[in-house]
């Protein structure tokens, strides 16, 4: 049986659930509070359950009430976290339409597999945002705007089109006849550009990573 490595636990904290540990391990049934009473050399069985108390709220071990022996070690969850990394692939605008959507792969992020929300890694990019016209959105210059290619798209998604070679991240919504591309924002000079219906965006935003971590700068990786 494997251990997870105990965490911010007093050293008789650490040191009951140790020996729970080992019970299970050896024997494969838990320790009785007696027996966890002789183990620690105290006479207060209520000592032993509030040590056990402790144990049960940081979630290490679960207790069955009316049975014999009824400690349980919780499930752990896997403490090591699977990490991927994506290219940049360029930036796209907010704004205007002067980003061009150009192939440049000379810049990396890694990050925890699980911003990926379940999408395929091969099909997710990062673009870095620019321009202020999705700030209602939570998108501003510098933000890491994580992108899944696909054509799945329904209304009022965030997407990343390439209008005329150049990327935009705006709101998609549908008409009868038209794709209206969305800023999401108050300012007045941010208008709604107008494709036709067959128009196909490259993808859908799925996480958006802001530029900064209390006030340190993110930094990217560079080949």
């Amino acid at each position: 049986m494997t251990q997870k490595k105990s965490q911010n636990l007093t050293s008789k904290q650490k040191k009951v659930y140790d020996f729970i540990c080992a019970c299970i391990e050896k024997n494969n049934i838990s320790p009785t509070i007696t027996e966890l009473a002789e183990y620690l050399k105290v006479s207060s069985l209520r000592t032993v359950t509030q040590y056990l108390e402790s144990l049960e709220k940081k979630e290490l071990i679960v207790r069955l009430r009316g049975v014999g022996r009824g400690i349980r070690l919780a499930k752990i969850k896997d403490l090591v976290t699977e990490t991927v990394m994506l290219p940049v692939v360029s930036a796209a605008g907010c704004d205007n339409m002067n980003v061009f959507a150009q192939q440049s792969f000379d810049e990396f992020i890694t990050l925890d597999r699980e911003f990926l929300k379940g999408c395929d890694r091969e099909k997710v990019v990062a673009f870095r945002a620019m321009g202020d016209s999705m700030l209602d959105a939570g998108i501003e210059t510098g933000d890491l705007v994580l992108t899944e290619i696909t054509t799945d798209i329904n209304q009022k998604d965030k997407v990343v089109a390439i209008v005329d070679g150049m990327a935009l991240i705006k709101q998609i919504n549908f008409s009868a006849n038209a794709v209206i591309l969305a800023p999401m924002s108050h300012d007045p000079q941010y208008r709604p550009i107008i494709m036709r219906r067959d128009f196909q965006v490259f993808g859908k935003v799925i996480e958006v990573i802001k530029n900064s971590f209390g006030g340190e700068e993110l930094v990217y990786e560079s080949l």
